[in-house]
């Protein structure tokens, strides 16, 4: 492994941890989900497919990264729910309040993970959340870093992606090379 991937690997496990715990903390203290099962995986040059609503963010750090968050159905459902409470919401709305929750819980929770990792000394910009919807895979390739958080609700599954260096993919995390 050389110099570059160590340090990728090494601010990928940084910021999975402080995601990590900004998520949990969230999901329990703002919407009253808690956590059952964590999982933790490290992908190198291996394919991550992603669940049918994405909310993905760019963090600027010394090697950037995206970060996705991949939402079950039932538990985009359940947060929405949760998250829009005091709100009447016609059947014909639902799905575009689903699209703003994800959107908006991811930029909330990353926002408050980079004002974090900056008080560490690190200077990080946050980019605003990309939805995309319907499946998808990212491709792993040599030099790049895929790490992947799952979270187990009663409620539903919830994948948090990480992914970088950020220059060698676009922001749907389509793998684009060193050629951008």
């Amino acid at each position: 492994m050389s110099t570059p991937d160590v340090i990728l690997d090494h601010e990928i496990a940084a910021v999975l941890k402080v995601v990590e715990q900004r998520t949990v903390a969230f999901m329990r203290d703002e919407l009253h989900l808690t956590v059952k099962e964590i999982a933790r995986h490290l992908h190198h040059e291996e394919t991550v497919t992603l669940r049918d609503m994405t909310a993905i963010v760019g963090i600027g750090s010394r090697a950037g990264l995206y970060i996705a968050y991949s939402y079950d159905d039932s538990l985009i459902r359940a947060m929405t729910k949760h998250y829009t409470a005091e709100l009447t919401i016609a059947a014909a709305e639902e799905s575009l309040y689903m699209r703003e929750t994800a959107s908006d819980v991811v930029n909330v929770i990353v926002g408050n993970c980079t004002a974090e990792l900056a008080r560490c000394g690190e200077v990080v910009t946050l980019s605003p959340p990309v939805l995309a919807l319907g499946a998808q895979t990212i491709q792993g390739r040599p030099k790049t870093a895929i790490a992947t958080l799952t979270l187990r609700f009663p409620e539903g599954a919830l994948d948090v992606a990480f992914v970088g260096p950020k220059i060698l993919f676009d922001d749907h995390l389509n793998y684009m090379g060193i050629s951008r």
